[in-house]
C-alpha cells in the first residue's frame, strides 16, 4: 500500500487554511468537483465530479490542527467509524492534513502536511 507525504508553508494564517479544508465551496479548490463536508468527527463528505461521486468518513478532527478523512469502496454509500465491515472505511484510501501555525512576528504561515494512503487491496482486506 502506498503512501505519499508532502508539506508545504502556505502564506496564510491556520484559521485560513482550516476554512479552506472544512467548508464544502472552499474544499472544491482542494479535491475538486463539489464538496459536501459534515465537519465533525463520524461526518460525512462528498465529492461530485463528472457524474460520479466519491464518498467518505471524517474519523479524525482537531480543529485548527488535524483532519482526516477516510474514503469509502465505490459501493458504500455512508461511512461508519464502528464494528466489523465486509468494506470499511479506508478501503478506498485516505488522506490526512495536519496544521502548524508558523509566527515570524507580523507574518503569519501556516506549515500544511498532506499524507495520502492509497486504497487497501482487496486481499488484504480479506485477511484482516
Amino acid at each position: 500500500m502506498g503512501t505519499v507525504q508532502r508539506s508545504v508553508v502556505l502564506p496564510a494564517p491556520v484559521e485560513a487554511v482550516w476554512a479552506a479544508l472544512t467548508e464544502g465551496d472552499r474544499l472544491s479548490g482542494w479535491l475538486g468537483g463539489d464538496v459536501e463536508i459534515e465537519a465533525f468527527p463520524g461526518g460525512q463528505i462528498v465529492v461530485s465530479e463528472d457524474g460520479r461521486r466519491r464518498r467518505g468518513v471524517i474519523v479524525d478532527l482537531e480543529p485548527l490542527r488535524r483532519l482526516e478523512i477516510r474514503w469509502l469502496p465505490a459501493s458504500r454509500r455512508i461511512g461508519f467509524l464502528w464494528g466489523p465491515d465486509d468494506d470499511p472505511a479506508g478501503s478506498g484510501g485516505q488522506v490526512e492534513f495536519n496544521l502548524e501555525p508558523v509566527d515570524l512576528g507580523a507574518v503569519r504561515l501556516t506549515h500544511l502536511t498532506v499524507v495520502e494512503r492509497a486504497p487497501a487491496p482487496a486481499q488484504a482486506l480479506a485477511v484482516a
